[in-house]
C-alpha cells in the first residue's frame, strides 16, 4: 500500500492512499455516496488509478484514473474520470492535493500527459483542474450507443 501524507488542511491531517485489490470494501464504502459501482473490477485493473484521502479512517474524497495505452506518441495518457470529496471536506485543498499525488504517480509510470471531462460551465471543477495546472481545451466529439430496448 502506497500511504502519503496529505496537505495540512485546517483540521486533522488527511492521508491520501492508492487503492488495490483487497481495498473493495473503501469503494463500496465511497458508494454510499456515489452511487452504485463494481469495486472488484476498478481495482483488478492495474491500469486503474484510485487515490483515497483519508481523515483518520473515514474515507472523504477520491480521484479515479485510468491509464489508457497509445499506438503512437506517448506510451500512454492518463484520463482523470472522476473527482469527489465529500461537502464536509470541502473547499480544504484535499481534490487539489489528490491531483498532486495522482499527477507523481503518472510521471513515475512515464505517463507526461492527462486529461479530463467537464461541461464549461461546471464552474468548481473547471477552477479544481486549473489551479492543478490544467488548461481548457474546447474541442469535444461525443456519442451515445443506443441498443433495442432503449
Amino acid at each position: 500500500m502506497d500511504e502519503v501524507p496529505g496537505q495540512e488542511t485546517g483540521g486533522p491531517e488527511i492521508a491520501i492512499r492508492l487503492l488495490a485489490p483487497g481495498d473493495e470494501n473503501v469503494v463500496r464504502e465511497l458508494a454510499a455516496y456515489e452511487g452504485p459501482g463494481d469495486p472488484d473490477a476498478v481495482l483488478a485493473d492495474p491500469r486503474t488509478l484510485m487515490l483515497v484521502a483519508f481523515d483518520g479512517e473515514r474515507p472523504v474524497g477520491f480521484v479515479l484514473a485510468h491509464e489508457l495505452p497509445r499506438r503512437h506518441g506517448d506510451r500512454a495518457k492518463l484520463f482523470v474520470y472522476e473527482v469527489d470529496v465529500v461537502e464536509s471536506h470541502q473547499r480544504r485543498g484535499i481534490a487539489k492535493a489528490l491531483l498532486a499525488r495522482l499527477a507523481e504517480l503518472a510521471r513515475e509510470r512515464g505517463i507526461r500527459t492527462g486529461f479530463v471531462l467537464t461541461e464549461p460551465d461546471n464552474g468548481p471543477a473547471n477552477a479544481l483542474y486549473r489551479s492543478a495546472g490544467g488548461a481548457t481545451e474546447t474541442v469535444t466529439v461525443q456519442w451515445e450507443f443506443s441498443y433495442e430496448d432503449d
